[in-house]
Formats: C-alpha cells, structure tokens, sequence
C-alpha cells in the first residue's frame, strides 16, 4: 500500500513539473507588455472562472455559466483597456449585470441565492483579485509583477518539498489536512532565498533597478506563506462542498487553472499593498 501511495505521489510530481514547463514560459512570455499581461490576465479569469461556474451552477442552467464566464471576463479587459481610475464604478456595474442576468432567467426561488453566492464569489475572487496584477505592472513594473507571479510558483514549489519530505505536524485544517507546519516554513524560507536570486539576476543581467531590502524581503516571503496557504484553504473549502477534488483537469498534477493560481488570488492584492507602502 504504501509502495503504491509512493508511486503515485511520484507520478503526480513528474506531471507537475511537465505541465509547468509547458505553461510557464508562455506565461513569462506575456509579460513583456502591458498590453499582453491584460490578455493573459483576461485569459487566465475566463479559464478559472468557466471552472468554477461549471462545477458551481451548471447543474443549475449550462447556459448561466457560459454567461457569467464571459461578463466577469470582461472587468480585466476593461479596467486594463479604459477604466483604470474606476475599479469600484467599474466593479460596481459588472456585479448588478450579473444579478440582472440571474433575475432574468432563473425561476426557481430554492437556488437563486446559489447562483447570486457563486456569481458574486467569482467576481470578486477570481477577476477582481487577479485583476491587481494590472495596476501592479503599470506602476511598478515587468520585474515586480513577474516577481509577485514566480513568488507563488516558488512557495508552492518549496512547500510541496518540505511537506512531502518532511511534513509530520499537521495545520489541523478541515479543508486542506494534508498541509504541514514543515512545508509552510519551508515554502517561506525557499521564497526568501528566491526574492534575492530574483533581484541579483533582475538587476545584473536585465538592468532592473528593484532595491528590496533584506526585512523587506522577509515580510514579502513571510506573507507570501500566509496569503498563499489560505488561498488555497479558501478554494479547498469550495471543492470540498461541491465534493469534487479538482476544479478542472486542464494541468495534470495541478488539476484545473483554478487549482494552480488559487493562492496567487489571495497574495496578489497583498503584495500591491505592501509595495505601495513600503517600496
């Protein structure tokens, strides 16, 4: 049995480190403009957001999901194209389409609070949260916001290390039990190590000018592992009430989109903050 339980865990590592070299350098690929970042971003909400709909409501109306894959899409497009002074207005607007929409064609008063919780989540956890890598490339840069993306490719990279190689003590979770207090602090200090890497490699070889202190670069490593882990419980807890294990199979080893950038959506807002304070 646990000869088996190996020999899966090794395959699923196999297929992870396949799929993220596949879909790594496209995304790296996307931000040499800000004009290419605004459409990954967009691509990347319509892929996680037709996830989650369908597992969410198209039980419900097949039709709705396809409609609401498409209006939350369009808040990355138009915030980065026209309405970057107005994300709230902009925000504002997208969510009473969708309402509109949902008192329009559902006629069932048992599930149309459903449809409303699992609209409003996608909205605001999938395309507004992703959307702060838009403002975060246009005022800090390719290098901030290619670091903010690898942050999370590197803490889940090192947590999924440590957990599995010496993962013993437990978070305790209900959502995510197989989390461990070794992977979280060896996800946090891989990031740390990497933060610097980035920075020397950023500043010799492409003439970068970041100046991330030491602390600083502690405080971005440390919130990292925190906002990365409960993005990842929040997006378990989800999967978990629809009893399902991934919310999409487009990446082997990672399972859907949804699953791969589930902690970017929490840490990405975080790390705007914290550069806009302290940076």
């Amino acid at each position: 049995m646990e000869s088996k339980k190996n020999s899966s865990l090794k395959k699923e590592t196999i297929q992870r480190i396949i799929s993220a070299l596949i879909v790594a350098p496209f995304v790296v690929f996307c931000f040499v403009s800000y004009q290419s970042l605004v459409g990954l971003v967009a691509a990347i909400v319509l892929i996680s957001s037709s996830e989650f709909f369908f597992t969410t409501i198209k039980r419900i109306n097949s039709w709705l999901a396809i409609t609401y894959s498409a209006i939350v899409t369009t808040y990355p497009i138009l915030y980065g194209v026209a309405f970057r002074k107005y994300p709230m207005e902009l925000l504002s607007v997208i969510f009473m389409v969708g309402i509109i929409v949902a008192l329009s064609k559902v006629r069932d008063r048992e599930i149309i609070t459903e449809v409303y919780f699992a609209y409003s989540v996608a909205l605001v956890y999938i395309s507004f949260l992703l959307s702060f890598f838009i403002p975060l490339y246009d005022v800090y840069g390719a290098a901030i916001a290619l670091l903010t993306l690898t942050l999370s490719w590197t803490y889940d990279s090192f947590a999924y290390a440590f957990g599995m190689t010496m993962g013993k003590h437990k978070f305790g979770s209900y959502y995510s039990p197989n989390k461990s207090w070794e992977g979280f602090y060896g996800g946090i200090f891989g990031t740390f190590v990497y933060i610097l890497i980035y920075q020397f490699v950023a500043n010799s070889l492409f003439k970068s000018n970041m100046h991330i202190t030491p602390i600083f670069a502690v405080v971005i490593a440390i919130t990292t592992g925190i906002m990365d882990t409960f993005g990842d419980i929040f997006e378990s807890s989800i999967k978990r009430h629809y009893n399902v294990k991934h919310m999409g199979n487009l990446m082997p080893g990672h399972g859907g989109m949804l699953d791969r950038i589930d902690g970017l959506l929490f840490m990405t807002p975080i790390l705007y903050i914290l550069f806009k304070f302290f940076y």
